[in-house]
């Protein structure tokens, strides 16, 4: 092979592109090619290299200890830099399929740590931030400032901004000569209002007020505000989650610096969500709700295409799927009934992070005193309603068209006591994890609330605790990828990464009686109650981004090739870079499975 031949080989290996013309140079004067049998020890805990290597064919695997598989190396991966820096390793190294590499002397690799700060930063980061700079080089080509985009980058009209003892007429003229329809109140305690033209209408013209009362007597508090160093696309999912068109934008240190209209955020991203949930809102039958619910896949792929983080995909479209199930709670059950009910959802769609309709998990309480038989016929209608929606109907039958999900308050109170005395029936734990992620959608959302309350308060028993928390375990997380490669190629990326990820979570979520049911969420609230690290934290909320994004992109090709949606993943069809962040995930995903055996002692329950 040519010294040219090297240096492109080296180039396409990250982060050897960031070395100047002459280090590369460098680099290759300093590089030889080497052959090593099958089951030749590398590296070792005594046997620290004097190479850093790149392999060219073959693979090595990576062993802990205790003599497990933590990670495989496959062709153009690299590998100890650490070996190399600290001078020791915990781990050994070992050629699985002969290999053939290159090897770059110690000293020169060191050397070029030393010049050049990028290479060096590369190495001596921590696993979230190696990951970052994997998906960053990965999606570099998608990336856009539709991503990136911060409030301050887009369209900041400036407020008009009036004292809250200010009379209505001059605080119209001062609006005219701002040449907006919007004024900001600002109140003696710093807090913030808003009146807007519709406000006006309904509060002065038609009911006959004298304009000269202060504008803090008309004036909505508070006015929800976002900071200008805010990503734009969360403005967004605000606007579209409250159903509002503006807000205000503050500074750093909270002072009003102008206000952010719907329009312009729609404009800057240039998608049909506001158009969509237009349609949602104007919707006079289930008819006019597939018209809308149609587009949702256009917005996910165009969101997806522009590199968007899934957790805000997920955010936005959960947003837009709670507005199509208020809608058809609204059209299809009688006014009087509807507010004596709850209508919630579970699974994904209660956690938020249901993007491409999957299956349907709802379900609804009504209030104790109420025939819940009055109910039944309308249940039926809403679950086939979803279905003409395009929502599968659950393979598990858990929709409110089943009378185990709808019943009364008490006859679910009953429930799961049944669901937490009976360890021995899995569906028990089953059905309690799901409920779990229960989120009220539409109807009198306090009868959820209060029964997920009387949930956290009958949960004492560590042992019960152990048996939910098990099914974190259930199913295998590849330690290497090659053993896919050459055979089915298939990995069920939900039960091998994204099931372990949120089931755990769910856990000691439960455990710690916390309320929230997003998955990110839960991850930060742990943090903070100091019962996951820092790093951590960060860790599991990386992974569960990868594997999201990996199964999404999988899901939308399916979609587009009109197959059936599914969970296993191709490993042929994935890059080079989505294999790397891939078998980190597998990574941070067993190091989890360890700390929840641990933290619920699960190796003591059988």
């Amino acid at each position: 092979m040519s010294i040219q031949d090297q240096e492109s080989f080296l180039s396409k290996i990250h982060p050897f592109e960031v070395l100047s013309p002459s280090q590369m140079a460098m680099c290759v004067q300093h590089m030889d090619i080497a052959y090593y049998p099958k089951d030749t020890i590398l590296i070792a805990p005594e046997k620290i290299p004097n190479y850093f290597f790149i392999i060219i064919k073959g693979s090595v695997y990576e062993y802990s200890k205790e003599n497990i598989v933590v990670m495989d190396y496959q062709s153009e991966d690299t590998f100890d830099s650490n070996s190399l820096i600290y001078g020791q390793c915990e781990h050994t190294f070992k050629v699985h399929e002969e290999l053939i590499c290159y090897e770059i002397d110690k000293k020169a690799f060191l050397s070029l740590i030393e010049k050049n700060q990028d290479f060096k930063d590369f190495f001596l980061k921590d696993l979230v931030n190696k990951i970052q700079t994997l998906k960053d080089k990965e999606y570099t080509s998608q990336l856009s400032s539709f991503m990136i985009a911060k409030v301050e980058d887009t369209l900041i009209h400036e407020a008009c901004l009036v004292d809250e003892n200010t009379k209505l007429i001059d605080a119209i003229d001062k609006s005219m000569q701002y040449k907006t329809s919007t004024i900001i109140v600002q109140s003696n305690t710093k807090e913030y209002g808003i009146i807007t033209d519709s406000l006006l209408k309904v509060k002065v013209l038609l009911q006959g007020r004298d304009l000269s009362i202060p504008v803090k007597d008309i004036a909505i508090f508070p006015l929800l505000t976002i900071r200008d160093d805010d990503y734009l696309f969360e403005a967004l999912t605000i606007l579209v989650k409250k159903n509002i068109k503006r807000v205000g934008v503050t500074n750093s240190n909270g002072e009003m610096i102008g206000v952010l209209e719907q329009i312009d955020i729609l404009s800057h991203f240039a998608n049909h969500t506001y158009v969509i949930e237009s349609k949602i809102k104007n919707a006079k039958n289930i008819e006019d709700l597939k018209d809308a619910s149609k587009d949702f896949i256009d917005i996910i792929l165009s969101l997806q295409a522009k590199g968007v983080k899934i957790h805000h995909i997920s955010n936005l479209i959960g947003q837009l799927n709670t507005k199509v199930y208020q809608k058809i709670f609204s059209l299809i059950l009688p006014e009087n009934l509807q507010k004596d009910a709850c209508l919630f959802v579970m699974g994904s769609e209660g956690r938020n992070e249901q993007i491409v309709k999957t299956d349907q998990d709802n379900g609804l309480i009504v209030k104790d005193g109420i025939d819940v038989e009055q109910y039944r016929p309308y249940m039926q209608q809403i679950t086939d309603s979803l279905i003409f929606l395009g929502y599968p109907p659950c393979d598990g039958n858990i929709m409110v068209s089943n009378p185990y999900w709808c019943k009364s308050f008490s006859d679910f109170k009953s429930t799961i006591i049944k669901w937490l005395n009976n360890t021995q029936d899995m569906k028990n734990f089953l059905d309690l994890a799901i409920f779990v992620d229960a989120f009220a959608v539409a109807g009198d959302k306090n009868l959820l609330i209060e029964l997920k309350e009387f949930l956290s308060s009958k949960i004492q028993n560590d042992i019960f605790m152990a048996y939910f928390a098990k099914s974190t375990t259930a199913f295998e997380t590849p330690t290497t990828i090659s053993s896919f490669m050459g055979k089915n190629n298939l990995i069920n990326i939900k039960k091998a990464a994204i099931f372990p990820i949120v089931q755990g979570i769910r856990s000691l979520s439960l455990r710690e009686k916390i309320k929230e049911t997003t998955t990110v969420k839960r991850i930060k609230i742990l943090e903070q109650k100091n019962i996951l690290e820092k790093d951590k934290a960060a860790e599991l909320i990386e992974a569960f981004e990868i594997v999201n994004t990996l199964r999404l992109k999988n899901q939308l090709d399916l979609l587009q090739q009109n197959k059936p949606i599914s969970n296993e993943i191709d490993i042929e069809e994935l890059g080079k870079i989505e294999r790397d962040l891939l078998k980190e995930s597998f990574k941070i995903v067993n190091e989890f499975k360890n700390f929840i055996t641990y933290r619920f002692n699960l190796n003591k329950i059988f």
